[in-house]
């Protein structure tokens, strides 16, 4: 049986998609540059994401800790390929954008409760009913 073998990266370089759109290169602190096939983008960006908030709470010694990354600027537009759906996107430092597709109406789910969360309403009590 053969021992695996591990390139180990510490910086990047950079990064192109290639002509075709079908490779990502990534240029890093080893010498050959690696060539991710498109087939494989959605799932190493979860798989990422997945991978930093988990060694984050690691390193951190803390197990609710979220990883959340800075937004620059936010963006909510129809989803072209279906009326019942919104595109959520957020653009990062450095101009990198991650859009999330949602139906209207957990988007409309998402506006009540930022609006709660961010005190501009309150929950909304029923006729007759006293809060304690």
């Amino acid at each position: 049986m053969s021992s695996q073998v591990a390139l180990a990266i510490d910086s990047l370089n950079g990064f192109e998609i290639t002509a075709d759109g079908q490779y990502l290169m990534l240029r890093s602190n080893q010498p050959d540059c690696i060539a991710l096939h498109c087939s494989v983008m959605h799932e190493l960006l979860a798989a990422l994401a997945n991978a930093i908030a988990r060694s984050e709470r690691i390193r951190q010694h803390q197990q609710s800790l979220k990883f959340a990354m800075p937004c620059e600027a936010w963006q909510v537009a129809g989803d072209v390929r279906s009326d019942r759906h919104l595109v959520l996107s957020f653009r990062l430092p450095g101009g990198a954008e991650l859009s999330f597709r949602m139906h209207r109406t957990q988007a409309a789910h998402m506006t009540e409760v930022l609006a709660m969360t961010t005190g501009l309403s309150q929950p909304r009590k029923p006729a007759g009913v006293r809060m304690q």
